[in-house]
């Protein structure tokens, strides 16, 4: 679905959103807590296979991305890359955002809060803790549900959690949106 021309008529769409964790990085450097040593940790081949997997199953439930929205951190940027192509007509947007990487699950909300209405589709890849403490604020209670609870578990590499979203970005909030498939294994 290529995103809306007006933004109100946008607004008006259920939206999918999918909030997923990298995939599988190599360690950092021993001995080097940087940040920029972490930003630069590539996806080990295990990681690659996994998005590549998840890029799978994403286009498989018919998810097409109109904005890919990704961390400074190279494992982020490796993990859609190796998901493949979803369309051969539609090129979504990818935007990277510092605020992704390490800046609190409040931060990840602002992001998409100011995502612009002609965006129906939308993937974030991040990180932990603040990617899954974002996915259960959203769920709330809908992991009491037998299909869904396996977030309880936690969130590990390679994790997703798609969202239906009824109205329009500005307004996300916790509990606002419907959570309708979790990716743990």
């Amino acid at each position: 679905m290529a995103a809306a021309s007006d933004p109100a008529a946008a607004a008006a769409v259920p939206r999918t959103l999918v909030l997923m964790r990298h995939a599988e990085a190599f360690p950092g450097p021993y001995g080097d807590p940087s940040p920029s040593s972490d930003l630069g940790r590539p996806l080990t081949p295990v990681g690659r296979r996994q998005a590549h997997e998840r890029g799978t199953q994403l286009r498989e439930i018919g998810f097409i991305p109109e904005l890919v929205l990704i961390s400074p951190a190279m494992r982020s940027g490796e993990t859609y890359a190796a998901f493949g192509p979803f369309s051969t007509t539609a090129v979504p947007q990818v935007r990277q955002d510092g605020r992704l990487y390490e800046c609190g699950s409040e931060s990840i909300l602002e992001v998409l809060q100011e995502t612009p209405e002609n965006f129906n589709n939308i993937i974030v890849i991040g990180h932990n803790p603040d990617l899954y403490q974002l996915v259960m604020d959203l769920a709330g209670h809908a992991i009491d549900d037998p299909d869904k609870s396996i977030l309880i578990r936690g969130f590990p590499v390679a994790s997703l959690a798609c969202f239906t979203v009824h109205g329009p970005w500005h307004a996300l909030a916790r509990k606002q949106a419907v959570l309708t498939r979790a990716l743990c294994n």
